[in-house]
């Protein structure tokens, strides 16, 4: 990835931050930059990073099934779409943390 694509995605995800107003989401971002920086997590942290990820992920489905339920609308449309793709990437995510934990990868 160049630096241009990576200022673009920072743009975007900064983009989706100030769209959805939601602060977890935002600390997902956060702990993802942070984690295409520099993805070596010590195998001590890993832990408490698995739980934080896989508990913001469980809100996001629970988001996701409250605006496909509830909310109508174009913008409550994206915004399900959007925590569904973010708790499945996010669930993705920490499964390969588990199995970098696990095999010291």
């Amino acid at each position: 990835m160049t630096m241009i694509d990576s200022i673009s995605s920072l743009t975007e995800f900064n983009d989706l931050k100030n769209h959805m107003n939601d602060p977890e989401l935002d600390e997902a971002l956060d702990l993802i930059i942070k984690l295409i920086m520099k993805p070596d997590v010590p195998s001590s942290k890993a832990p408490e990073l698995i739980v934080k990820l896989q508990a913001i992920s469980a809100k996001f489905s629970m988001l996701k099934r409250y605006y496909m339920t509830f909310e109508k609308g174009t913008d409550a449309a994206n915004k399900k779409n959007t925590y569904a793709t973010a708790s499945d990437a996010i669930d993705k995510l920490v499964d390969a943390l588990k199995y970098s934990a696990r095999y010291g990868v």
